[in-house]
């Protein structure tokens, strides 16, 4: 009993890591289908409470009103104060927006299914 535990617990772990990789890289851009794109200048590097590394804090005008916003997700690199950035956000609500430029993001996802990978072949190998 013991020993399928410690064979299942593994391919489980695997797997989930697999599905979850795969799940976002099949619905991260789908998100931004029905969005608007548009220039936004960034306000620099910002520190999320519990992440390690920093997100980036930027601004933008849509239709005369300014808005900010911050990536939802971490950069090792972000752009400098100041520079313009390529922002995603919803018409029918602008306050709703992302920075979006792939880096870090497929970064992780690649690697969680690698390690997914790496798991079920260590596991039932």
């Amino acid at each position: 009993m013991m020993n399928a535990l410690l064979i299942l617990l593994p391919v489980l772990i695997g797997l989930a890591l697999i599905a979850a990789a795969a799940w976002e890289f099949m619905t991260w851009r789908s998100r931004f289908a029905n969005w608007s794109s548009g220039m936004a200048t960034s306000l620099g590097a910002v520190k999320v409470r519990g992440d390690v590394g920093p997100h980036l804090a930027y601004e933008y005008n849509i239709d005369g009103t300014q808005y900010e916003g911050r990536s939802s997700y971490m950069k090792d690199n972000v752009p400098d104060k100041g520079e313009s950035v390529r922002i995603y956000y919803d018409p029918s609500d602008p306050n709703n927006s992302e920075w979006y430029d792939g880096g870090m993001h497929n970064f992780f996802m690649v690697g969680a299914g690698v390690i997914g990978i790496l798991i079920l072949w260590l596991a039932l190998g």
